[in-house]
């Protein structure tokens, strides 16, 4: 069996489980579990893969970031403040559809993992008027929340590619600047389009705010958001985590974990939130499916590593007959594809772009963004399955849009190189 049906069998029965609705905790288990046993499994590379998984750091980190990022989206949600937050912002930009390319876009800035989950509610809110399915929620949200992954200088991908090429982050940013700019002219022209956008007809006399009537959503008056001071103490309230999150991490290099903590702390004194409400965000943020499908997915990324199945791709491919670029390129699009990570596409394939072609922009940028295209179809992208669990839809015809999206920029990048 090559290596490349192995890798592509282990895809398979992946997809085939979530899409028998199967949880991506026991998915990935099971695709771990795969992996192991046909790579010449050894009890050596099942205690690597376990110890890597178990024992860094950066597994808990991810877990408690995202627990503490639910917190805040539970206490921005039940104060009121995302309805408030909403209406002040439709006031000032009279365009639900720019709030819905805002939201997730303003929010992808902060490179964390739980973002995709804090931008939803406000996807679910600035589309109340349209004809939107799940499915296309979860393609907007996804979409827009990552074209900053080629531009913006703390994603952890593009300083860890950095640091690995030795090609300064600057060059590289803007080097690659243009297929941000890119992403978001693609994605208003084919997800922003169409007659799902005109307007409901039973919107038309309702009030421009409408909120649940849950138990778990507090009634914003819509008079009062009309006033300056009111408006103004929403959109602080909103965008200040976020700011002061940025802050944490670029300025005093704030783990996502602690800078999300201090954050939660910080709207809990703010907001007066009393302990038995305390309690109740806790209980109520603690997703287990979520985290045991994170814990799973770091499990995966790990034992394919362990497995050498990964390196042994790369020596297939260098053994075909292609640029070399391209070649990185494909490699990167794979390990993408298998899972979901930027960061872990650049740990992987970038040692070997500083190898084959040291200092060269062009195949680094070539790389970069093969695999980030690789990792957007990655039914393993955490982004993805947040997203998808909050809207409640099927992944695969969302990510279908997607799929077309990042065959144009693939395309595109793969025809510079022969430019």
């Amino acid at each position: 069996m090559t290596v490349m049906l192995k890798i592509l069998s282990t895809l398979f029965l992946v997809v085939w489980l979530l899409r028998r609705r199967v949880q991506i905790g026991h998915a990935m288990l099971a695709g771990s579990m795969i992996l192991f046993l046909i790579a010449s499994p050894t009890w050596e590379k099942a205690s690597t893969a376990l110890r890597a998984t178990l024992l860094e750091t950066s597994t808990w980190e991810v877990m408690l970031a995202m627990f503490f990022v639910m917190c805040l989206e539970f206490l921005l949600r039940t104060s009121g403040t995302i309805e408030g937050f909403m209406t002040s912002m439709k006031a000032l930009l009279r365009s639900d559809r720019v709030l819905l390319v805002l939201m997730p876009a303003f929010l992808g800035l902060l490179p964390s993992l739980g973002g995709a989950m804090f931008s939803a509610p406000m996807v679910e809110h600035a589309s109340k008027k349209y004809s939107l399915t799940s499915e296309n929620k979860v393609t907007i949200n996804y979409w827009f929340r990552h074209i900053w992954e080629y531009a913006n200088p703390i994603v952890p991908a593009l300083i860890l590619g950095s640091q690995i090429t030795s090609i300064p982050l600057g060059s590289l940013v803007t080097h690659m600047g243009g297929y941000t700019f890119l992403a978001l002219i693609l994605g208003c022209l084919f997800l922003l389009t169409g007659k799902k956008f005109r307007s409901q007809e039973q919107f038309k006399n309702q009030t421009e705010l409408e909120v649940s009537a849950s138990l778990e959503t507090t009634l914003v008056d819509a008079s009062e958001i009309r006033t300056s001071s009111r408006s103004m103490r929403y959109l602080l309230l909103a965008l200040g985590p976020i700011i002061v999150n940025i802050i944490l991490v670029v300025s005093f290099h704030f783990s996502a974990a602690v800078s999300m903590g201090v954050v939660v702390l910080g709207m809990v004194v703010i907001l007066r939130i009393q302990r038995e409400q305390v309690i109740r965000m806790l209980s109520k943020s603690f997703d287990l499916k979520l985290l045991w499908g994170i814990l799973s997915i770091m499990l995966f990324q790990h034992t394919l590593t362990a497995s050498g199945l990964v390196q042994e791709l790369v020596a297939l491919l260098q053994g075909v007959s292609l640029p070399i670029s391209i070649m990185i390129g494909l490699c990167a699009l794979m390990v993408g594809v298998l899972t979901g990570s930027p960061q872990g596409v650049v740990a992987i394939t970038f040692p070997i772009v500083a190898v084959l072609a040291p200092g060269n922009v062009n195949t680094a940028t070539t790389a970069y963004v093969m695999g980030i295209a690789g990792s957007m179809l990655s039914p393993a992208h955490l982004c993805l399955i947040v997203t998808g669990e909050y809207f409640k839809a099927d992944i695969f015809k969302a990510l279908r849009p997607v799929l077309f999206l990042e065959g144009i920029i693939v395309a595109i990048v793969i025809l510079t190189q022969f430019i």
